[in-house]
């Protein structure tokens, strides 16, 4: 049985061979989550909803109760209390900009397991073949897309700019086609995420200050300021909503892939195999420095690494978990077989 690669698991050995072995081959994993990837899941969880149930009044209201669930907690987490208004706002204001769509959805969460093959020869790896899931394929103007869902804090020209280096997706362009969908680029389907915050008013002791400050200005030293009360969940539901509504809120980028490129990245592909089936055999990881900080925050296992792999720093910060969290099928099932 040949082993799974993902576009995660290349990634990584490509950009740190030592971070590959630690989380592909001993299986580790910090157990905490970072929060903005938490809310990316839960919106991606959402669209993927969205896009399986009938174009009809109920979608929404099933979209909403999904959110609820989600945030069992909001109630008395503020942080839970904050994430599940801003869903709600987004997908409220989503349904509304895009109650008609400019493409046909073919398929939604599409799994895929192809053969890597040799770009010189045509013959397909003894040792591996490659796995993933792409959050939609669509049909637009008599071509096919993949359909890419992103929320971002904010948009700008880089962040577009970006895009275009997406590896990910180019290389799961290359091997749908390989399975017979002719797929010409990827619509990047964007929900930016406000930054608006809920007021929470101001206390006795700060409403005091603020009006004693005043009055001192005041040449009859006296002030008619009125206390800052706190926002209603409903009047920042209402300032969410407005937002929302801002043309902004959402963007669409059409981006074609060009067939040197993918082409490209079938080369680097097998060279990644090659690289990591010789790694293997002589158990040389190296650890790439200049990877221990991206996305400004530290790389989850520098603790482990400036230990010096002591095992009671193993022991207290990580888990064994199964490799290949974007794949829900068997191939992520077995850790046995992975690359």
């Amino acid at each position: 049985m040949k082993s799974v690669l993902t576009y995660s698991a290349v990634n990584c050995y490509r950009n740190c061979p030592r971070k590959y072995k630690l989380r592909y081959i001993d299986l580790l994993r910090r157990p905490d989550s970072p929060e903005a990837l938490a809310f990316g899941d839960v919106i991606h969880v959402c669209l993927k909803l969205w896009y399986t149930l009938p174009a009809d009044a109920h979608r929404l209201l099933a979209v909403l109760d999904l959110i609820d669930a989600r945030f069992p907690n909001r109630s008395g987490d503020p942080a839970q209390k904050a994430a599940w208004q801003l869903a709600r706002a987004i997908m409220i204001g989503y349904a509304a900009r895009y109650a008609e769509e400019e493409f046909e959805v073919l398929h939604v969460e599409k799994e895929f397991d192809c053969e890597i093959r040799n770009p010189d020869t045509g013959r397909a790896s003894q040792t591996f073949t490659i796995a993933g899931k792409v959050d939609g394929i669509v049909r637009a103007g008599g071509e096919l897309y993949l359909l890419e869902h992103k929320t971002a804090s904010s948009l700008s020209g880089d962040y577009l700019d970006k895009l275009w280096c997406d590896t990910q997706i180019a290389l799961y362009t290359f091997y749908l086609r390989q399975l017979g969908f002719p797929i010409v680029g990827v619509v990047y389907n964007v929900l930016l995420k406000a930054r608006l915050q809920q007021r929470a008013g101001e206390t006795d002791a700060e409403y005091a200050a603020r009006r004693t400050a005043l009055a001192a200005k005041n040449k009859s030293g006296k002030s008619t300021a009125q206390r800052q009360m706190p926002e209603s969940d409903e009047e920042f539901a209402a300032r969410l909503a407005d937002w929302y509504a801002r043309p902004e809120a959402f963007h669409r980028e059409r981006i074609y892939l060009s067939e040197d490129r993918l082409a490209m990245l079938q080369e680097e592909v097998w060279e990644i195999t090659q690289q990591y089936l010789d790694a293997n055999r002589r158990g040389k990881w190296l650890m790439n420095t200049s990877n221990c900080f991206s996305y400004q925050r530290p790389c989850e296992y520098l603790p482990y690494c400036q230990s010096g792999f002591n095992p009671n720093v193993r022991d207290n910060l990580f888990v064994v978990a199964p490799p290949h969290e974007e794949l829900a099928g068997a191939a992520a099932a077995n850790p046995d077989t992975e690359f």
